[in-house]
């Protein structure tokens, strides 16, 4: 299986209208192929790819509770938090979990001598399987409003996607850099960095790049609304010698498409030949593996 994860520094460079309309150009050509919407805080990949809902699962994490009459208050496990979710004070015989800020790492669990720390699971999202009467064709990892972690929601999302053993799995990324879009990227075979010429643009992508660079990930830019802003993009790009994987001009028709939930290369042609070209771009980096 070939993942392929479309990501983006920022949110709003189209990294949505890419990952849907690369994964329905896959589809058109015949291929196995599958997507993981990743975005959980507002996944959308569902309003261009309707499908009716197949399977649902919850996801829980770990949620640690002190049982006091076995507590001795040693600290440990407020010194082994790295999140700080735990808080001990010995000399006034108080120790408290805050949930919130626990993520769940089971580090607490691990190093409490007196078997205080009970373990208890909290419901924070789930992973929606969407397809027709044969495969699930859309994963969609969601998180539950006021948690703050979707990690691992994603992963959730993504093993259940590879369960279906396509040949291609298309991750549509989280956007920024942090945790969520680390896990998602990590176990990408390529990564597809939506970007748009300005500054904020630029800014975001560097310290992207920066990330994909220390996770030794292969990745290549896509210019969205590439006629837009300046050429700061296009000079960084060659000075980096990063490769430009293609350019998409702004097009109102497009636009319009997309703010109706249709897919754009349905009706776009020099935009539909975009996308083959894209998808012929994975289908060599396949055969270069080989």
């Amino acid at each position: 299986m070939i993942k392929v994860a479309i990501a983006s520094g920022k949110g709003g460079t189209g990294k949505t209208f890419v990952s849907t309309n690369l994964f329905h150009i896959m589809r058109e050509a015949g291929l196995s192929v599958a997507m993981v919407d990743c975005d959980a805080e507002v996944p959308n990949d569902i309003l261009f790819l309707p499908g009716q809902l197949k399977q649902q699962w919850p996801v829980d994490v770990f949620l640690p509770r002190i049982d006091v009459d076995k507590c001795v208050l040693c600290g440990h496990c407020a010194e082994a938090c790295h999140f700080h979710a735990i808080t001990c004070i010995p000399a006034a015989h108080y120790i408290k979990v805050m949930p919130d800020l626990c993520h769940a790492c089971t580090a607490c669990l691990a190093v409490c001598p007196s078997e205080a720390i009970v373990p208890e699971h909290k419901i924070i999202g789930n992973v929606s399987a969407y397809g027709d009467e044969i495969s699930s064709h859309l994963f969609e990892a969601k998180i539950k409003e006021g948690e703050h972690s979707p990690v691992s929601i994603i992963r959730q999302a993504i093993r259940k996607a590879e369960l279906e053993d396509t040949d291609y799995l298309i991750l549509d990324a989280p956007p920024g850099c942090a945790c969520p879009f680390v896990n998602t990227v990590k176990d990408a075979d390529l990564v597809f960095l939506v970007t748009e010429p300005t500054p904020f643009g630029l800014s975001d992508l560097k310290h992207t790049i920066e990330v994909l660079r220390r996770l030794n990930k292969p990745f290549q830019v896509l210019l969205n609304r590439s006629d837009i802003g300046d050429d700061a993009m296009k000079t960084y790009l060659k000075e980096q010698k990063i490769p430009l994987l293609a350019e998409l001009p702004y097009s109102e028709n497009v636009a319009v498409a997309y703010s109706k939930g249709m897919l754009a290369t349905v009706s776009e042609r020099g935009l539909k030949d975009i996308f083959v070209c894209i998808m012929n771009k994975i289908l060599e980096y396949e055969n270069s593996c080989h």
